[in-house]
């Protein structure tokens, strides 16, 4: 009976992102109340703030704009994190955007990152099309350059992770965070890129899809692959 409610409630929202995150906050009202308490543990914090994440398969806690804790979907457990950790501890001192610092914390067997809060918005709160150009080219820049000098990194700590050791960068293939559009957070007032967060789905890998898969940012992705090839082109 209350799951039928909550479904009949949430059909009232009409907006699709505000929905599914209302909706997972009271699906899950008993274990969003547990990641609270847990939060509360870690210190005296004044100001706690639930998010959903993005897909609504996660929960994150900001606190303070200090700490972000991050709770995690079904079957995410401690291998993914420290992969996710590993992978973008080493990247972070190349890396020309910052890629923030990752604490793991256990919480009754289910594994939470916590990471330091970051200031800035991320393109999710854009409409695309309202975009103008010379931001999507001060953006599409940025993001070029990172694509292309993390792609084109081959760290020795993280060779055993690529998919065979022989394995070298070439043009749209190397390591990626492979999920860029709703993970880079950026200052709403001169559109520069503050940090790349959310490292869990990296890896050594053909990263095209990064481009014939954001439909809604169509314009700004074409304009990150024409930065991109430019920057390649000259290598």
């Amino acid at each position: 009976m209350k799951k039928f409610f909550i479904k009949l409630f949430c059909r009232l929202i009409p907006n699709r992102i505000v929905r599914n995150r209302t909706r997972f906050l009271l699906d899950n009202h008993t274990y969003v109340k547990k990641c609270i308490n847990f939060v509360k543990s870690q210190g005296k914090f004044k100001n706690i703030k639930k998010i959903v994440g993005h897909g609504s398969r996660n929960l994150v806690v900001s606190v303070d704009n200090k700490y972000v804790f991050k709770f995690p979907g079904k079957g995410d457990g401690y291998e993914k994190a420290l992969r996710e950790k590993r992978i973008s501890d080493a990247l972070r001192p190349i890396s020309p955007i910052k890629i923030p610092d990752m604490e793991i914390l256990d919480f009754d067997g289910i594994v939470v990152r916590k990471y330091p809060y970051i200031t800035g918005i991320n393109l999710e709160y854009f409409q695309p099309k309202k975009i103008p150009n010379e931001i999507e080219n001060k953006i599409a820049k940025q993001l070029a350059k990172f694509l292309y000098i993390i792609g084109q990194s081959d760290l020795p700590e993280l060779r055993d992770l690529k998919p065979h050791k022989t394995a070298k960068p070439s043009v749209l293939y190397g390591w990626c965070q492979n999920d860029i559009k709703y993970n880079f957070i950026m200052n709403p007032k001169t559109f520069n890129i503050i940090a790349v967060i959310d490292w869990e789905e990296a890896g050594f890998n053909d990263f095209v899809h990064l481009f014939t898969l954001e439909k809604d940012y169509k314009s700004l992705m074409t304009r990150v692959l024409r930065e991109y090839l430019k920057i390649y082109g000259k290598q």
